[in-house]
């Protein structure tokens, strides 16, 4: 294995770690919501906090990504030292200027929503639930959360910094600072009539934190803590030039979970809640492993790009779409055989009913099966922001959003909220397709017979490992005797230890590359 491979593979672990606590502090998060908040004011919260989350992904995430990075990166491999801070610290004055103004227009603009939501009744043939107060209360709801997209706009500024310095680990687990400050907000509930203002404080007290953290290691790792209003600055300019087509790549994948959180709360809060926590348990390896072999690999093509080599990104790219498809396919397969067993422990007490269960299972079966699509997407993009092209992107991606869009309009009346899954399943699918196939004509065929045969095997491992999981999940639930909820605990782990043996053991009985690195990563 060459040494950036070895690299790759090295950040890649550093970053699903850290990752991993965030993510499993942030299921406890949603357990202990679930539990304590009604299902109502939970639904309105949620639905506030994603439309924060979405321009957070849109704005924060995908433009430290796509458009600082590779800048960042140029800059810190040909200049000097000085003039790289000098550049980062004009950056963040410019993202200082504009998340502020959004966060103003967005707090304006929120008494429009309830509006917006009443347009879909005749799509979806489901009339408002909510009351006129509600629909009031909801706008405070919106417009006291909206903010909270400032800290973590900072937040994610701070990320790319960090990620050209190859600093993984503060970025990877610094969420679960709002996890704790969300569940520490529950105590609070009963001092408001609506329960959802507790959460509005914890959303405000985790995003400070986390931004204040994120600042403090890019200031040690890059000198850079305060903004330098030097607009005119010539990275900032090749930034926002990079920016611009991303937004609107961005945003139409924000678009489309827009679209259905919308068609969800016209359905009801309930139809918020299960695809919420469906989406969480999906969102848990993508996190872990898609993302996190996304972020491993750009610095590096984006080095590579700089240098004209080619043949070291198309070796990088293909190297990710395995190391994340080993990742993945068990988590696909675990969610699809395991994803009721999994949701009812995690979840299924207090507030969070039985009905609630059972719909959000279902959500998790449909949007489990676009997982591998969700995350080689991810991967794929890289492939363009590392040479500076942008618009590739955007053009898929507004493709995607079109057929999402149609998708939803299709299956929506007959299959209700689970066609909103379905539909982001499918459009995502089609995203990854051309992306792959627009890759292949820049850097050559991404594919050859040795990855078509290590993907193989990890897909027997997986099958394997999804059968022996199903079985001994039943068999230790008969084992163990009267239906309760230790019961179903012990059978889900003695079943999620079985799927973990099955699925190392037959990756190492076939030897699948992938298990090796990763078990050497583990040793060290």
């Amino acid at each position: 294995m060459t040494e950036h491979r070895k690299d790759i593979t090295r950040f890649i672990a550093i970053f699903a770690g850290g990752t991993m606590l965030s993510r499993v502090t942030g299921l406890i998060r949603d357990s202990v919501m679930a539990h304590f908040v009604e299902k109502e004011a939970l639904g309105t919260f949620l639905f506030a906090f994603s439309i924060t989350n979405m321009l957070r992904d849109m704005l924060g995430e995908g433009a430290t990504n796509a458009a600082m990075v590779p800048v960042f990166s140029e800059i810190k491999e040909k200049q000097t030292e000085a003039e790289y801070k000098d550049a980062v610290a004009s950056v963040l004055a410019a993202m200082l200027l504009v998340f502020t103004i959004i966060t103003v227009v967005g707090v304006i603009a929120m008494p429009l929503i309830p509006g917006a939501l009443g347009k879909l009744s005749p799509v979806t043939g489901k009339e408002l639930t909510q009351t006129p107060e509600e629909l009031s209360e909801l706008v405070r709801i919106l417009q006291w959360t909206f903010p909270y997209f400032l800290l973590i706009g900072l937040t994610t500024f701070a990320m790319g910094p960090l990620f050209v310095g190859r600093r993984y680990g503060t970025a990877s687990w610094s969420p679960l600072l709002l996890n704790v400050a969300l569940s520490a907000s529950v105590v609070m509930t009963g001092w408001f009539k609506d329960p959802a203002w507790a959460l509005v404080i914890g959303a405000w007290v985790g995003g400070l934190a986390q931004m204040v953290v994120l600042f403090w290691d890019m200031h040690r790792h890059t000198g850079v803590l305060w903004p330098k209003f030097n607009l005119r600055h010539s990275a900032t300019a090749k930034v926002f030039l990079l920016l611009t087509p991303v937004l609107l790549g961005q945003a139409t994948g924000e678009v489309n979970k827009l679209v259905d959180r919308f068609f969800a709360m016209n359905l009801g809060p309930d139809k918020v809640d299960a695809l919420y926590y469906s989406q969480r348990l999906i969102q848990l390896p993508l996190s872990i492993f898609g993302i996190a072999v996304s972020v491993a690999i750009l610095p590096t093509i984006s080095r590579a790009a700089t240098r004209g080599d080619f043949d070291t990104i198309r070796d990088t790219l293909k190297q990710g779409f395995r190391q994340s498809f080993f990742l993945v396919i068990p988590s696909l397969i675990g969610l699809i055989v395991l994803g009721g067993p999994l949701i009812r422990v995690l979840f299924r007490h207090g507030a969070f009913n039985e009905e609630l269960a059972a719909q959000t299972t279902a959500a998790v079966f449909y949007g489990a099966l676009g997982l591998l699509s969700f995350s080689w997407v991810k991967i794929s993009v890289q492939g363009f922001y590392a040479v500076q092209n942008t618009v590739t992107p955007v053009v898929v991606a507004t493709i995607s959003m079109a057929l999402n869009i149609v998708f939803i309009l299709l299956l929506v009346r007959p299959m209700g909220y689970l066609g909103l899954a379905l539909a982001t399943t499918l459009s995502y699918t089609v995203n990854f397709v051309l992306l792959f196939i627009l890759l292949s004509r820049r850097y050559g065929r991404l594919w050859d017979g040795e990855l078509l045969l290590s993907l193989g095997k990890m897909i027997l491992s997986a099958l394997l490992m999804g059968a022996l999981a199903w079985e001994s999940f039943h068999t230790l639930q008969g084992f163990l005797g009267a239906a309760s909820y230790l019961r179903n605990a012990v059978a889900l782990g003695g079943a999620l230890s079985v799927a973990a043996v099955a699925y190392a053991g037959g990756c190492a009985l076939l030897k699948v590359p992938e298990f090796s690195q990763t078990l050497r990563i583990l040793k060290r």
